[in-house]
């Protein structure tokens, strides 16, 4: 597979992840997220979401994507130290960062 080939699936994969949180979070309160069936979503789709962000900076590191390191470290953060996750920084992630993501990835498509 091409580098093309492979960042389109990579900043495919963000979109699908993405939009799998939007689907589980949308119009929940912080209080929602307490839930831990929706934590358990917003975790996952965030380490997907930053493994292939990673993946796609290694392809090209050109890439012009806002709060890519932030994304990055909170996955970790969930990897690593999923004990002391805060649900609210898990908020403020799905409502302020990914549909800044979502519009910068989409962005990116278009131009390949």
């Amino acid at each position: 597979m091409e580098a093309s080939d492979k960042l389109k699936k990579y900043l495919g994969d963000i979109l699908d992840a993405i939009d799998n949180i939007d689907i589980t979070t949308n119009g929940l309160s912080p209080q929602a997220y307490q839930k831990y069936e929706v934590g358990w979503v917003v975790e996952r789709g965030i380490e997907i979401i930053a493994e292939a962000l990673k993946r796609c900076w290694l392809i090209d590191s050109s890439l012009n994507i806002s709060y890519k390191q932030q994304i990055i470290s909170t996955r970790n953060k969930i990897t690593h130290e999923y004990d002391v996750i805060d649900n609210y920084d898990l908020y403020v992630i799905v409502t302020k960062y990914l549909p800044l993501l979502k519009k910068e990835v989409e962005g990116i498509l278009h131009n390949l």
